[in-house]
């Protein structure tokens, strides 16, 4: 009996597939320091304060991803975008001003949240949707 119920859970285990790729923010500039938790990247609003680096895994089911930094809590304000992220490469956030949230999208449209002031640009190989 033990065998069927310790079979079912590796069998479980193995079946799981993850949705969408990891979103990690690091207190340090070099994706050092204090790790946030995986966050996934589908285009939820998380904060981002005492965060100055990050970092979306690399998976191949999921392609590349653009990430959009806002400048107040729950992605309101002035707006980032970093696109093309999604191979593990740790990208510093430099953007002059303080960052309070961000969201992260499933794939390389960039989402802008309808509370947002500004227009910002996109680089890379992105478009924009609005929310």
């Amino acid at each position: 009996m033990h065998f069927i119920s310790f079979s079912a859970t590796v069998l479980a285990a193995i079946s799981y597939s993850k949705v969408f790729a990891d979103f990690i923010a690091w207190s340090g500039d070099a994706c050092d320091g204090d790790e946030g938790l995986n966050v996934p990247c589908d285009n939820g609003c998380d904060g981002f304060e005492g965060r100055h680096s990050f970092e979306v895994g690399q998976d191949p089911n999921f392609g590349t991803h653009c990430v959009t930094f806002y400048e107040d809590e729950g992605c309101g304000g002035e707006h980032f975008f970093f696109s093309g992220e999604g191979n593990s490469e740790c990208i510093n956030v430099n953007t002059g001003t303080s960052i309070g949230s961000f969201s992260c999208s499933p794939n390389s449209d960039c989402v802008v949240s309808s509370s947002t002031t500004s227009n910002s640009t996109v680089t890379g190989n992105a478009s924009i949707l609005g929310l």
